[in-house]
């Protein structure tokens, strides 16, 4: 009986959607703080979520992250990362996985971006998908891609585009279902060496769009303090962000009106010198 009520608690959330194929949604606890706001971002996990903004990475870097969405362990987003400069851009491998052991919605990412000076970042990549339900039914694996693009248009403003899953791919060919295509588009701004706000649409097809806020104020050269909001569903978001030397590590917690709290933990390591 309980595992057919969480198989039903995980669809039922699934169908609002906070969660399927959707890119899976925004990595990192350092945006998972602002309001999920990540489109315009140039760190680590951009690999997640628009990876044009992987192109300014100098460094190797590892990453790995967990969110514990409502504080249900059968409702946890589990990635990680790896982040390689080459002489010409950086490329990427990523894997997330979403469920628990009746359902479970997997992603193996291989991302190439590059720069093309401060005006132009381009990111691509390709996604391979698969979701394994409770033995005795049927998965699924498909492949897609994901594009986005970056421009710095002052010193201070970044601004970002990002697309998943342009050709609709199906997720079933029973019920002709596709899964979703995610769009985003926004910016951020340098208001001082120590203060930064990011601001982002994000627009999946079939519902309503998602206005992203969120700030990050510098406190000292290693302690980063971070709150935002998504508008739809209606999170509030916060957390903190510690560096030191070469290690990150990043905490955030959002509340949503309804469903209650999740909890957000990312975790990074870039061999030489990092650049926040």
């Amino acid at each position: 009986m309980k595992q057919i009520f969480l198989l039903l608690l995980t669809t039922i959330i699934m169908s609002i959607s906070v969660f399927g194929f959707s890119g899976f949604g925004s990595i990192g606890a350092r945006s998972g703080a602002m309001g999920r706001a990540s489109v315009s971002l140039t760190d680590f996990w951009s690999i997640q979520n628009n990876p044009a903004g992987m192109a300014l990475q100098q460094h190797i870097g590892l990453g790995v992250a967990f969110e514990n969405r409502f504080l249900m362990k059968e409702l946890s987003l589990k990635s990680a990362a790896l982040v390689v400069p080459i002489q010409f851009g950086v490329l990427g491998l990523s894997y997330n996985q979403f469920g628990y052991n009746l359902y479970n919605e997997n992603k193996v990412g291989l991302a190439y971006a590059r720069s093309f000076g401060s005006l132009l970042r381009i990111g691509l990549q390709l996604d391979y998908l698969a979701s394994r339900f409770a033995e005795g039914y049927e998965g699924k694996d498909n492949v897609t891609f994901e594009l986005g693009v970056q421009s710095s248009i002052t010193d201070k403003m970044t601004i970002g585009a990002y697309v998943f899953n342009p050709i609709k791919v199906r997720f079933s060919d029973v019920t002709d279902e596709k899964i979703s295509v995610v769009m985003r588009f926004g910016f951020s701004y340098l208001f001082t060496e120590k203060l930064i706000g990011i601001a982002e649409i994000e627009k999946q097809f079939d519902f309503n769009p998602d206005l992203r806020l969120g700030i990050e104020y510098k406190m000292n050269e290693t302690f980063y303090a971070r709150t935002g909001v998504a508008l739809n569903p209606g999170l509030f978001t916060f957390g903190a962000g510690m560096q030191f030397s070469n290690l990150r590590f990043d905490l955030a917690a959002s509340m949503h009106q309804v469903l209650g709290s999740s909890m957000q933990a990312s975790l990074i390591y870039q061999f030489g010198q990092s650049e926040r």
